[in-house]
C-alpha cells in the first residue's frame, strides 16, 4: 500500500508542478517554505533532556490559532513541543505565537522527505490537529511505532464522501491512528464509518472553543484606532472572505452607509494573493474613501472602508466590530463551506454568515439557536443588515449571547488530553 500511494502522490505532485513554480516565482517566501518541505528542518533538533517530544501538525492559521491552549497544557506538562504548519499564514502565525519552539513547515509526503524530517526531529508523538490526513507520514510513523492522535477532528461533507469513494485505501489509513478526539458525535460516526475501532474515538467538543479570553473591547478598539490613525465610529468587519464575497459586501455597504454616515467597513481577504484585487474592487467603488493597513496615509482618518491585507491580525480586527461578518459562506464565493465564527463570538460580536457553511454546520446551527447569529441569504444582505445596525440593544444583546456560548462550551483541551493520556499510549 506504501508503494502504491508514494506513486499516486509522485504523480499528482509533478502534475501540479507548474502552480508550485509559478507562485513560487512571485512568492520567495513561498519558494523557500516549498524547499524546506522537502529537505526538512535542516540540521539534528538535539533533545535536551528526557522529556517527550511531542510534534503538534496545524494544517493552517485556524488550526495553528484552535493548538495554542493545547500547545500550552502540553508545555505545563513538561513535554517539549515542536510545531509544524502547511500554509504560509499557519507557518507565520505559529513563529510569532511560540517565538521560543521549534517551528518547520510541514514535510511533504514523499518518503525521503518524511523519512529525513522524522531523523532530524526525533517525535515520541505526533499531534494533528483538526484535518490534513497525509498517509505517507502515518504510515511511516506506524513503522516507527510512534503514536498517533487526531484532536478536535471533524469531517466535512465534501471530506466524508470523498473518503468513502475510495474507502478500501481510507479505510486502512484511518486505523492508522492511535486515538481520535472528534469534535461532535456526528464526525465519530463518520470516522467509525471510516473503519476507526470505536474504542479509539470519543467525542471531546472543538479546541477552538478553548481560546484565551478577549481582551475587554473597548480598549482594544481604541489601541486599533491609535495604531493606525483609523477613525472612530461604528464598523462592519467582514472577515476570510473569498472570490466574489467583496464585491457582495462592499454594494450592500453602499446601501447602507447612505444612512449611517459613521458606518465604516473593513475587508480581510482569506488569502493573500487576493489582496490587491480586493483593493482594486474598493477603489473601484470608494475611490477617495479607501484606506489599507499595509500603507498608512494621512488621509486614512476621512476614509469609510479599509481593507486588512496583513496577516495574523485579523482575529484582533474583530474588536472594531459591531458586526462581524464570516466569508467563504455566501454563495458568491467560489469555494463555500464557511469559516470558524468563534473568533468573532468570542469578543461578543454578532455574527453574519451566508447560507454555505457546512464545514461548521453545528457550530452556526448552535450560535443562531443561542442568538448569537443570523444566516442571511445574499439577496437580503443589505436589508437585513441595514434593519440590525438600527437597532443597537439587538447588536448588543447578541454579542453578549455569542460570548456565553462560547463560554458554554469550553473544555476542549482538558477533555483531548485526557483521553492521550488515561492509559499512556506513548
Amino acid at each position: 500500500m506504501q508503494t502504491f500511494y508514494s506513486i499516486v502522490y509522485t504523480l499528482a505532485f509533478i502534475l501540479a508542478s507548474p502552480y508550485w513554480l509559478i507562485r513560487g516565482f512571485f512568492n520567495r517566501e513561498y519558494l523557500r517554505t516549498l524547499r524546506a518541505k522537502f529537505i526538512g528542518p535542516g540540521k539534528v533538533l538535539p533533545k535536551l533532556d528526557d522529556r517527550k517530544r511531542i510534534w503538534v501538525w496545524a494544517l493552517s492559521l485556524g488550526e495553528v490559532l484552535s493548538a495554542r491552549e493545547l500547545i500550552r497544557d502540553l508545555l505545563n506538562q513538561g513535554c517539549e513541543v515542536v510545531v509544524t504548519a502547511t500554509t504560509l499564514s499557519g507557518l507565520n502565525s505559529a513563529r510569532t505565537s511560540w517565538p521560543t519552539l521549534a517551528v518547520y513547515p510541514s514535510p511533504l509526503d514523499f518518503n525521503t522527505s518524511i523519512r529525513r524530517f522524522l531523523d532530524l526531529v526525533s517525535p515520541d508523538m505526533l499531534i494533528l490537529v483538526e484535518t490534513d490526513i497525509w498517509p505517507g507520514i502515518l504510515l511511516e510513523l506506524k513503522n516507527r511505532n510512534i503514536p498517533k492522535v487526531l484532536v478536535s477532528a471533524r469531517l466535512s461533507p465534501r471530506s466524508f464522501k470523498n473518503y468513502k469513494r475510495i474507502g478500501f485505501f481510507w479505510k486502512k489509513i484511518i486505523r492508522l491512528f492511535d486515538r481520535i478526539a472528534s469534535q461532535t458525535e456526528e464526525d465519530r460516526k463518520k470516522f467509525m464509518v471510516l473503519g476507526i475501532d470505536p474504542d479509539k474515538i470519543t467525542v471531546t467538543g472543538n479546541l477552538k472553543f478553548d481560546q484565551p479570553p478577549a481582551p475587554a473591547g473597548a480598549q482594544e478598539k481604541a489601541a486599533i484606532l491609535q495604531e493606525t490613525g483609523w477613525p472612530d465610529g461604528r464598523w462592519l468587519v467582514a472577515g476570510s472572505t473569498h472570490m466574489g464575497e467583496e464585491r457582495l459586501i462592499l454594494n450592500a455597504f453602499a446601501q447602507i452607509a447612505l444612512k449611517i454616515p459613521s458606518l465604516k467597513l473593513l475587508i480581510a481577504p482569506r488569502d493573500r494573493h487576493r489582496f490587491s484585487l480586493t483593493w482594486r474592487y474598493i477603489l473601484q467603488s470608494f475611490p477617495n474613501l479607501s484606506a489599507k493597513r499595509s500603507q498608512p496615509q494621512p488621509s486614512d482618518a476621512q476614509a469609510r472602508v479599509f481593507l486588512l491585507d496583513t496577516l495574523g491580525e485579523l482575529e484582533r480586527y474583530y474588536s472594531l466590530a459591531e458586526v462581524a461578518l464570516i466569508g467563504k459562506s455566501w454563495p458568491e464565493s467560489h469555494q463555500t463551506g464557511g469559516h470558524n465564527p468563534l473568533e468573532a463570538s468570542v469578543r461578543g460580536k454578532p455574527v453574519i454568515a451566508g447560507p454555505k457553511i457546512q464545514n461548521f454546520k453545528w457550530i452556526y446551527q448552535a450560535l443562531v439557536q443561542a442568538g448569537g447569529a443570523k444566516i442571511i441569504e445574499s439577496a437580503a444582505l443589505a436589508t437585513q443588515l441595514a434593519q440590525l445596525l438600527a437597532s443597537p440593544q439587538t447588536t448588543l444583546e447578541m454579542g453578549l449571547k455569542a460570548v456565553d456560548f462560547v463560554t458554554s462550551h469550553r473544555g476542549s483541551v482538558k477533555e483531548t488530553l485526557k483521553f492521550i493520556n488515561q492509559p499512556p499510549i506513548f
